[in-house]
């Protein structure tokens, strides 16, 4: 009788199992099982000459604006949408989106504010979907064109996303009502009724606010320096005093309130900033400017001043 050497046994078995693991891959590729099948214990064959393959094709989609109106393209996520970029008014300027894929599907609104472009013979919010390789027969990049015509809606109370009928029914008019009565007044206003707080002189006057009193009091700016200099609260911070009226609280100088807090951040929260930011991206700060919307909205707008 001949032995094999130990190792040559050893090479041979993992040889065996490399080629039964190949069978194996190669017949499930081959076959497939069907719920029924399993339970009969019998699989059909899977001709996959016949089956065409799936369109992972990824395309470029151009957006321009026509319209009298700068504005904002959004992506449609299915609740409030994500800010992609802005397109000017009257054709100045085009903007493309790389590796758009099938069923990804854009909206337009008016920039620095979230009211939407509509059309205005029939008041419908513009939507832009794009399509697959099978439903536009051309492997072409999209472009999409914002019409000429195109106009903030005539309806002042009016949901502008899908989603408010629903954050509307989890009472989020009444948690968050700021922000919902502007941007879901219709589902607001049927749940809730508040759809006259769409006007801003109703909505933002003192009363409502319960801010018929001035928030600041003569000392009051002088308080809070003060507290933040001995509350025991703040010591964790390290506030040191630079300079304040009559050089109190040890202060350096005698002059206007400046205090600088050591200890504000620690070095954890500090890079945990940096690197949330690196992963979302770095956003420029961004100011108010003009009142562009009959709800009291003001444009929002890149910073001169600030990073």
């Amino acid at each position: 009788m001949t032995y094999m050497p130990h190792h040559k046994i050893t090479n041979s078995i993992i040889l065996s199992l490399l080629l039964a693991l190949i069978i194996s891959i190669t017949a499930q590729d081959a076959t497939t099982c069907t719920s029924s099948d399993s339970s009969s214990g019998t699989c059909t064959q899977n001709n996959n000459d016949n089956v065409p393959p799936k369109n992972n094709s990824k395309k470029k989609a151009t957006f321009r604006n026509s319209s009298p109106y700068r504005a904002d393209v959004h992506l449609d996520d299915g609740r409030f949408g994500q800010f992609i970029n802005v397109i000017e008014a009257n054709d100045g300027n085009s903007l493309d989106i790389a590796h758009v894929s099938p069923g990804d599907t854009f909206f337009i609104t008016r920039h620095g504010v979230r009211e939407p472009l509509v059309d205005p013979a029939t008041d419908t919010q513009y939507y832009f979907t794009v399509k697959g390789d099978d439903e536009d027969g051309t492997d072409e990049d999209y472009e999409f064109v914002v019409p000429r015509d195109a106009a903030p809606s005539a309806t002042k109370c009016r949901d502008r996303y899908p989603v408010c009928v629903s954050e509307a029914a989890r009472g989020e008019c009444t948690n968050n009502p700021g922000w919902m009565i502007v941007n879901c007044c219709k589902s607001c206003d049927d749940k809730e009724g508040f759809g006259y707080l769409l006007d801003s002189k109703v909505r933002c006057s003192r009363t409502r606010l319960n801010a018929t009193t001035p928030a600041w009091q003569d000392g009051s700016l002088n308080d809070l320096f003060a507290k933040w200099a001995t509350d025991e609260t703040y010591k964790q911070y390290e506030p040191r005093v630079i300079s304040s009226p009559g050089k109190e609280f040890g202060a350096e100088h005698d002059g206007p309130w400046i205090v600088v807090f050591d200890s504000f951040l620690s070095d954890y929260e500090i890079n945990a900033l940096i690197n949330g930011a690196r992963f979302d991206g770095f956003k420029r700060s961004t100011d108010q400017g003009a009142v562009v919307a009959g709800s009291g909205e003001k444009e929002k707008k890149a910073s001169s001043l600030r990073i």
